[in-house]
């Protein structure tokens, strides 16, 4: 394996995160994410405009789609403490399922409660956090767009006498397209992540002593190309869900649907902007119980053969173009028992202490940019 080379202000080596060389799967996709909370109707409203579709309930629970007739991709149960539950991934073959419950010391795997109770098998990562490996044999991972129209570009100017107007909508939403998750406990869940699922890191930011803090994974389908990263673990001081991310058509569909939101009275978090790593248009708002979301669209593929990619880890790095970083994105959510999470990683051997928490505010003072 070649050299992930040095951090640029520090001259330090990075620590090579590498792939697995036998995971107990390869999971296909990420394919719903499961919240808890105390205001249904506020999470009703807001992943209506958002651009799901809410598809009916489970019980309790909403249950919300990309479009009529698509995979549900998020659950949202009732619950007095907002909580994220954890992720589902998908594999394509019951064959594959065997091969994860054999690999836990499962005897075999059974109905998830899930929509449909595919057979599936619920795992633990490192943190406590629920994951959920399910079989869904008709999965459908991208669904097809409609030809954007002619684009006036210079001298090549195709549209003529053809206003171009954009329905005043709630953005099309086509997919799930990836979640972050922070952590304390960087180094185990990363290889959680990696070791079991098969996910392959992408891009991999570094703290000033070369240790990884955020890890960019995609899915492994060898030669069939795929996105950038499904899940990103971060380097926190608490156990957070960061953000999820659904991928819509085009910029006009991140500037229309960030104009419902703005008009219905929610607050966008970042935006809008192009990523560097994974080159995404992006736009952030604050959804149910202060947790983020993301409009993307134009992001990067990648096939199994592209190596890892090594990078100082800064805030300069996280957009190519777009408004300055507001300091309430990059604060993970402290509620009174984050807090208590925080103080106690803080002076105990979490894995992310004080010494931690100088690191970080080097990094994020940073200008070094990504290749």
């Amino acid at each position: 394996m070649a050299s992930p080379g040095a951090h640029p202000d520090s001259g330090v080596p990075y620590q090579p995160l590498p792939r697995a060389e036998s995971p107990w799967v390869k999971v296909h996709d990420l394919a719903l994410l499961e919240f808890a909370g105390p205001e249904p109707e506020r999470a009703r409203a807001f992943f209506t405009t958002f651009g799901l579709q809410c598809t009916g309930g489970q019980g309790d629970s909403l249950l919300f789609a990309a479009e009529a007739g698509a995979p549900v991709a998020v659950i949202y149960r009732p619950a007095p403490v907002a909580a994220f539950i954890g992720p589902t991934f998908a594999v394509r073959t019951p064959q594959e399922l065997d091969q994860l419950a054999s690999r836990a010391g499962l005897q075999s795997p059974w109905p998830q409660d899930l929509p449909g109770n595919p057979a599936g098998v619920l795992l633990t990562d490192p943190n406590g956090v629920q994951v959920r490996v399910a079989c869904f044999e008709d999965w459908k991972t991208v669904p097809t767009c409609e030809a954007a129209p002619p684009a006036n570009r210079g001298a090549d100017r195709p549209r003529t006498n053809s206003p171009l107007r954009h329905a005043r909508a709630p953005s099309r939403v086509l997919r799930l397209g990836h979640m972050v998750l922070g952590t304390p406990r960087w180094e185990t869940t990363a290889r959680f992540y990696i070791d079991t699922l098969g996910l392959i890191p992408s891009d991999v930011q570094a703290l000033p002593d070369g240790r990884p803090a955020v890890a960019f994974m995609r899915c492994d389908r060898g030669d069939e190309p795929v996105d950038h990263h499904t899940f990103v673990v971060a380097r926190l001081p608490v156990l957070d869900f960061e953000h999820a991310a659904f991928e819509v058509p085009d910029l006009d569909e991140v500037g229309m649907g960030g104009q419902m939101l703005q008009e219905a009275g929610f607050r966008r978090a970042w935006g809008i902007g192009r990523h560097i790593l994974g080159s995404q248009i992006f736009d952030y708002w604050f959804g149910p119980d202060g947790r983020k979301f993301e409009h993307f669209a134009d992001g990067d593929l990648f096939d199994a053969a592209r190596p890892t990619r090594y990078h100082a880890m800064s805030t300069a790095g996280l957009a190519q173009w777009g408004p300055p970083v507001p300091q309430a994105f990059l604060r993970p959510r402290l509620g009174w028992r984050e807090l208590g999470q925080l103080l106690r990683n803080l002076v105990t051997d979490s894995g992310f202490g004080l010494k931690e928490l100088r690191l970080m505010g080097r990094a994020l003072g940073s200008k070094s940019l990504p290749d």
